[in-house]
Parts: structure tokens; sequence; C-alpha cells
């Protein structure tokens, strides 16, 4: 088999639109892990929501591997060890936090599966913690209060205004820290030289195979570097274009299977 390691962005890739997994692209996974993949779910979410979708398909069944955070907490699917982890430092947080005030935009940070942040109530704070299932703690004195490496920042808000912000804080910080948007409406500060590419190149070679021997799949802004990076990188139809620009293949949607599509035609060699 020439593609050994599957990498899988969740949302709008792995899921569909009403974020399950279907019941034809569980059986496909499963086919191709007992053929050998191991698979990568790789994703923004925090580590609770991506061990959500984690046990809707069993994957405590096989070696597979949960890269959360966008890679910044790295974990065992059946065992739970932490295979790698990196923090942005607490250093770096009052003045991530006081300009997304500035910009009249809100910011969430995690400890110890907790949503950290001054205002849950917000359209883009409950879209977070409803997809994760995770609680919640708000304070008026985050930054004080907030003693804590985080895994990432997560600042919210409206598209146009974060995509002015993204630029401010690559201008300052991005040499220490790396910040994308991972949705129009979501973006993310995460450790240095940090995103999904660097996190499977670090599990590659904790797996001891080459990019060469990589499929990766994703929809989103922060997928684009993985695609670009893997042997096969493949956006799904609904992906947003500069996903679909670097991708050597288009597969169908997400509501149409177009993960376990993939599989069938370049690993199991059972589609057209």
């Amino acid at each position: 088999m020439k593609y050994k390691v599957l990498a899988l962005d969740l949302d709008g890739t792995l899921t569909n639109s009403e974020k399950k997994v279907s019941a034809h692209t569980h059986k496909v996974l499963d086919c191709a892990q007992d053929a050998g993949v191991t698979l990568l779910l790789v994703s923004g979410r925090p580590t609770p929501g991506v061990e959500w979708v984690a046990d809707m398909i069993e994957l405590h069944k096989h070696n597979a591997y949960l890269l959360a955070y966008n890679g910044s907490e790295i974990i065992h699917s059946a065992t739970r060890e932490k295979i790698f982890e990196f923090h942005v430092a607490p250093d770096f947080i009052p003045y991530i936090y006081n300009i997304a005030r500035e910009y009249g935009v809100q910011m969430a940070m995690y400890h110890d599966g907790v949503v950290w942040c001054d205002d849950p109530e917000t359209e883009w704070i409950l879209i977070e913690r409803e997809l994760n299932h995770m609680p919640y703690h708000k304070t008026e004195h985050l930054i004080e209060e907030f003693r804590w490496e985080t895994p990432k920042c997560m600042i919210s808000g409206n598209a146009e205004v974060l995509e002015r912000l993204e630029r401010v804080l690559n201008d300052t910080i991005g040499d220490r820290l790396s910040v994308f948007r991972s949705e129009p409406y979501f973006l993310e500060v995460m450790p240095e030289n940090l995103n999904k590419a660097r996190a499977i190149e670090l599990m590659l070679g904790h797996l001891g195979c080459s990019r060469e021997e990589l499929i990766a799949c994703g929809d989103g802004f922060n997928d684009v570097c993985m695609i670009e990076y893997a042997g096969l990188g493949v956006a799904m139809a609904n992906a947003c274009e500069p996903v679909k620009a670097v991708a050597d293949f288009v597969t169908k949607t997400n509501d149409e299977d177009g993960v376990a599509y993939v599989v069938e035609k370049f690993m199991l060699g059972v589609a057209e």
C-alpha cells in the first residue's frame, strides 16, 4: 500500500452537516485501519471535542492518534497517552487579550478541559462550547485569573474584523507565535512554528513514515498547510477556495461521504 497514514480534519471533512460521521464512512475507515492505515484526526477543536468524534467512530479499537488544538496536544486514541504537547506561554496572554478587546472581539483559553472566557453567551463561544461538549468558566477578570499555559488562544467574532486582526497579530507577535484563521469567524493563536502540517510532520517521525505515504483531507483555512504538505493533498468539494487551490485532488462533499471515497479510491482500491 502506497499510502499508510490518513490525516483528517473534522468539521466540514469527516463529519457531515449534522456534525456526525456516516455509517458508510465509519465502515470504510474501519476497513482501512484493519488493512494497516494509521488514522490521524487533526482538528482545531480542543481535545474533548476531538475525543467525542473519536468515540463516535470507535477509534479506541485502533492504533490511531488525536491531534487537537491544531496539533498542540497529540494523544493516542486507545491509551490516551500524550505523545506531544505544546503551549502558548502566559506572558503573551495579556497582550492578545487586550488587543482582541480593542478590536471588539472575544478571546477564550483552555485549561483542564474547561473553556475560560469573560462572556460565554456570545454567538461564537456558544458554538465552541456546544460543538465540543465542554464546560466553561466565566470571569470578569480573565487575564488576572488565568495563570496557566494554554494550548491555544481562540479569538472569535466578525470575519472582516478578524481578517484585520490576523494581520496585526502576525506583524507584532508572528515571529514568536503562529497566528491563523481556522474559520472566517475563528482566529487561532498557537505556539511558535506550530500548525497542522508541523504536527503531522512530528507524528510521521514518531511513526517512521514519510510525507509521501500521507493523505490529508480538509476544507478550511487551517487545512491549507497540511494539504500542501501531504503526499496526496485532498480538498473536499465543499472546501474554501484556498484549500482547493493547493489540493492534488478534490473529492465529494462531507455530506456525500467524500472521505470514504478518497479512502476507497487511493487506499483500498475499490472506487473508480
